[in-house]
């Protein structure tokens, strides 16, 4: 027989045992993928996935990336890819990049993987057919989406303000404007251009000429632009839906013999780092952005909801823009990509029950840099 002091330490042997396997599992991360549309050097999607790995590393999460390198065929595939892993993710982080948001939400419902979307959604019918999130699918929690129409008004009528003080107008006493959207089925891009067009629209002194597409792609962006200021030479702002694109039209207007940011003005949408520099030295009048940050704050949410905090099915984010007022102290304080000077604990409204709602805005990121 076992004497009562072995048969003590036997037992407590046999405990620890079966605990173990159990506190293991306690301490294993949510796993949250992210169904990146695009490469990881990417000028807008990259810096997202670099701030949602901050926001993950501080909330407890694991962050898995898919690339697309934005190209549909990949996209579709990684779409396929991330309900076939085993295990399944906790959960995902995607949107409708390239119109596969809706057999994400059918794959997201049959696998049981509750699902967020960012940055892109669904228009018009698509919308109506599949309903609120947590509606027709269950698996569907919340969606944040940037203001896209903000965006483009905002982009607008800071060109349009700029053209205003410098005296940019043509022989017929108004300010031409032309514009460059992305690809004519993007959501972002739709948006973009609405905003354009009621910002334009609360200008007398003001003409949008004509409007395309150049697939968010710069050469193409390049061409449109000197096709334009060839068909409209009394050009003096073209309006682009991102920045890289406004690179190319940048471009366009250098080989058309203007120089841009003086002859005729630029800017986009994104806060990529190039256009930063770019408004530095003049040739943008600005980059509007802040949605880069929003995987990271959809990130703060799903924690939230987690613990119990319920989520609106919408919400949404809000652009700034940076121009040569502020550019500087955007750079020094916050164009370092060092994220995890930011403590993403403090956004959460679990952690900090006095938040009667988010704050996510420039200012209070802001707030968390040291000034110099």
């Amino acid at each position: 027989m076992l004497h009562c002091s072995s048969l003590l330490r036997f037992l407590f042997l046999l405990v620890v045992f079966l605990l173990l396997p159990r506190l293991s599992h306690a301490e294993t991360k949510p796993v949250v993928v992210f169904a990146n549309p695009a490469g990881q050097s990417d000028a807008f999607f990259g810096p997202m996935r670099d701030f949602m790995q901050a926001a993950a590393n501080d909330l407890g999460f694991e962050l898995i990336t898919y690339y697309g390198d934005r190209n549909h065929v990949l996209i579709d595939e990684n779409v396929k890819s991330i309900f076939k892993r085993s295990p399944l993710p906790d959960y995902l982080i995607s949107m409708n990049a390239r119109g596969s948001g809706k057999t994400t939400l059918d794959l997201a419902e049959a696998s049981e993987v509750k699902t967020v979307f960012v940055n892109q959604s669904f228009l018009g019918d698509e919308r109506k057919s599949l309903g609120k999130p947590g509606e027709k699918y269950k698996q569907w929690l919340f969606e944040y989406l940037p203001d896209d129409t903000h965006a483009g008004y905002l982009l607008a009528k800071t060109l349009i303000e700029k053209a205003q003080d410098k005296g940019l107008r043509a022989k017929d006493g108004y300010i031409h404007v032309v514009a460059i959207g992305g690809l004519a089925a993007s959501s972002a891009s739709i948006l973009r251009e609405a905003g354009l067009k009621r910002a334009v629209a609360e200008y007398p002194d003001v003409r949008l000429m004509q409007a395309s597409h150049a697939e968010w792609k710069r050469d193409k962006a390049r061409d449109l632009a000197k096709r334009f200021l060839e068909r409209y030479p009394e050009t003096t702002i073209i309006w682009s839906a991102s920045d890289l694109m406004g690179v190319g039209i940048s471009d366009g207007i250098r080989e058309s013999g203007r120089i841009p940011g003086e002859d005729v003005l630029i800017g986009g949408v994104d806060w990529a780092n190039f256009a930063m520099d770019m408004v530095a030295n003049e040739e943008f009048v600005t980059t509007v952005g802040g949605h880069f940050m929003d995987g990271a704050w959809a990130l703060v949410m799903l924690y939230d909801q987690i613990n119990g905090v319920t989520m609106l099915p919408f919400s949404k984010s809000h652009f700034s823009a940076i121009t040569e007022e502020n550019v500087d102290v955007f750079r020094n304080r916050f164009g370092t990509g060092n994220w995890e000077q930011i403590d993403f604990k403090k956004f959460s409204r679990h952690l900090n029950p006095e938040l009667e709602e988010y704050d996510f805005s420039l200012d209070a990121v802001l707030r968390q840099f040291p000034a110099h």
